[in-house]
């Protein structure tokens, strides 16, 4: 009972920690000059599919499943809601991050350089983690970009792994190919923003 005791006076003094954390990454998004690298919403598995897929031809690769639309359009009407300028999106060619990206925020420019190789080994890791490094903008930009694509290519390039499927991966480009990651939110963190908003936060 004594262990039970400390662990709960333990999360209640946590929490107003992580309150005033997701406070200030709401914040910063609503103010502006972020990457939001989003991880393509729910496809109900993560299994490869890039040795087989034709980029155009949606049936040869794994796509959204009917909850990744639905993660896909409440993602975008959180952002909405919250005030979240973005001002850029750009997609892999595969269909499952488009479709996310067009049903998230309305707009989509496909970036080859966020696409899937045919064969994923240790170099093709090393260069998806180089292509993204190379599209992280020289100054912080106005409003937010968001960049949907795949796992491997945040990873590589330094960030954490962006789990579950939908997630994202908040960064503030420094130039010169560099980052600092503030945060990570699943895809229902987006409605954890908009209560803690709601509650009296900015």
């Amino acid at each position: 009972m004594r262990s039970f005791l400390r662990l709960l006076a333990c999360l209640l003094l946590l929490a107003p920690l992580a309150a005033r954390a997701d406070s200030q990454l709401l914040a910063a998004l609503r103010e502006g000059g972020l990457v939001i690298f989003l991880r393509h919403a729910e496809t109900g598995g993560a299994w490869p599919d890039q040795a087989l897929a034709v980029l155009g031809e949606c049936e040869s690769q794994r796509d959204l499943d009917a909850t990744g639309r639905a993660q896909s359009v409440e993602i975008g009407e959180s952002f909405r809601r919250l005030g979240i300028p973005v001002s850029r999106v750009m997609a892999s060619p595969f269909c499952r991050s488009m479709e996310t990206a067009a049903l998230a925020f309305g707009q989509v420019e496909p970036e080859p350089a966020l696409s899937l190789p045919r064969h994923v080994d240790a170099a093709a890791r090393a260069a998806m983690g180089e292509a993204l490094l190379a599209l992280l903008p020289t100054a912080p930009p106005v409003g937010n970009w968001v960049m949907v694509g795949h796992s491997y290519h945040i990873i590589a390039a330094g960030g954490p792994p962006p789990q579950p499927q939908g997630a994202a991966v908040i960064l503030r480009p420094l130039g010169e190919r560099r980052f600092t990651v503030l945060g990570m939110i699943p895809p229902q963190g987006w409605r954890e923003l908009e209560r803690l908003r709601l509650a009296g936060s900015p």
